[in-house]
């Protein structure tokens, strides 16, 4: 019911009774204007005198008139008059599906649709098991810092990478690699492809060296406060961002011909290599010294796998930069090019899951892009009447599907420099729905 109001001015009335905790600073009121139609505002002071009260507003728009007759406050009306701005503390907004489930805003208070799509979801274990799921036949989760025993990893070389103490350490040859970050975070098992280190002293260089260079982008990186300059075939110099785990890396496109690298300072595991992005170090004194490829394989013969239907659940971390071609995932062939069903970053950084039987392409399911080192999740199913797929919490979509390509082997990080931390391959094709809520 409305407090009978009367007006004083353009912002302000009196209300019978000592009311003046009712009409405290801060608290939302409606204005019954009659003809004049309906004010909303906010109480900036109430003074209580001779048996009545006298109210000051901040309106949001226009202004009171004499045809006042009424007053609403708080939540006198049905719906709240309570404002959820920044103004008020005691106010906050509701969080959306993604800012609940995902954490991204935790400012924000979840709504019941929210927390009921939490509670419906499929989240982790600490064993990279989904609740409520079909156990995976084939879970590599590298939390356990261990491969399956069904999977085949090889690497011809000696490689290196970054611990959660924050120092560089080896792995001998054909041992993965579970690679962390600066902070100290597992980031997964690190896999790349071959690269070579053009400069022969890396480890604690002091003396300029010459490398040979052609006309396409290369990365220095190194770790440590010096600098190195470079001059020659490319003119710059580069700082060092801070001592270890901090490494720096430059990118450019040097005119063909001979690159001097001048370091000063402390400057740690030196690299000198052709691409757009700085792969791993790679380490060893006195010559160019080439780090392989490290190749991750797992034969379905050895597991659960149904040539019918099937879905696959991936997390991983894209490359730093574009390989220029086709990167792969994750990839299921017959060891061909001509049968294959596979999860690709084309040369644009475009995502796909496309099928291919006999040589020809049976369907191409386009994901969106994917920017360069950026976290993501992905789950996709395939049975005979669909192919289906959700990003990061985002059902994208489904389409008829060809025929079936006939596999032997399941393939992970093929061609690619990606870190993968979670994959998981069930022998059914999930709905839509499950594969969403994965990916939260």
């Amino acid at each position: 019911m409305a407090i009978t109001a009367t007006y004083l001015s353009n912002w302000s009335f009196t209300v019978p009774g000592d009311l003046g905790a009712e009409f405290a600073p801060g608290v939302r009121v409606l204005a019954d204007c009659g003809a004049d139609g309906l004010r909303l505002g906010t109480v900036t002071g109430a003074t209580a005198a001779n048996g009545a009260t006298t109210v000051t507003l901040a309106l949001d728009a226009g202004e009171l008139t004499a045809n006042l007759a009424g007053i609403w406050h708080g939540n006198d009306v049905p719906d709240s008059l309570i404002r959820a701005t920044a103004d008020y503390p005691g106010a906050v907004e509701l969080a959306t599906a993604a800012e609940a489930l995902a954490g991204t805003d935790a400012a924000r208070v979840p709504s019941v649709a929210a927390l009921r799509q939490a509670y419906l979801s499929w989240q982790r274990d600490d064993a990279g098991r989904f609740p409520g799921l079909i156990p995976p036949a084939f879970n590599l989760f590298a939390p356990n810092l261990a491969l399956p025993g069904t999977v085949a990893f090889s690497r011809a070389s000696s490689a290196w990478r970054l611990g959660a103490a924050g120092l560089v350490v080896p792995a001998a040859i054909n041992v993965p690699r579970f690679d962390y970050d600066a902070d100290g975070n597992l980031l997964g098992l690190r896999l790349e492809n071959a690269a070579t280190r053009i400069n022969t002293i890396a480890a604690a260089p002091v003396s300029p060296e010459s490398v040979a260079v052609t006309a396409q982008a290369y990365t220095v990186s190194f770790f440590g406060a010096g600098s190195v300059v470079l001059s020659g075939a490319h003119a710059a110099t580069v700082g060092g961002a801070g001592p270890l785990p901090a490494r720096m890396r430059y990118t450019f496109t040097p005119a063909a011909g001979t690159l001097t690298l001048t370091p000063s300072g402390d400057v740690r595991h030196l690299q000198v290599e052709a691409g757009p992005f700085a792969t791993t170090p790679i380490l060893g004194e006195g010559s160019q010294v080439t780090r392989a490829a490290d190749v991750t394989t797992v034969a379905l013969s050895g597991i659960d796998f149904n040539t019918s239907e099937g879905s696959i659940y991936i997390d991983f971390i894209t490359p730093p930069g574009l390989v220029g071609t086709t990167e792969y995932p994750v990839r299921l062939d017959d060891g061909t090019n001509s049968d294959h069903i596979r999860l690709m970053r084309d040369s644009n950084g475009f995502l796909h899951i496309r099928t291919v039987k006999g040589g020809a392409t049976q369907d191409n399911l386009g994901l969106g892009a994917a920017a360069d080192n950026t976290a993501m999740k992905i789950a996709f199913s395939w049975d005979a009447s669909d192919i289906r797929a959700a990003v990061n919490g985002i059902f994208l979509s489904k389409q008829i599907t060809g025929s079936k390509p006939t596999v032997t082997t399941l393939r992970i990080g093929l061609n690619s420099c990606d870190t993968t931390r979670h994959l998981a391959y069930f022998p059914r094709a999930l709905t839509a729905a499950k594969l969403q809520a994965m990916t939260l």
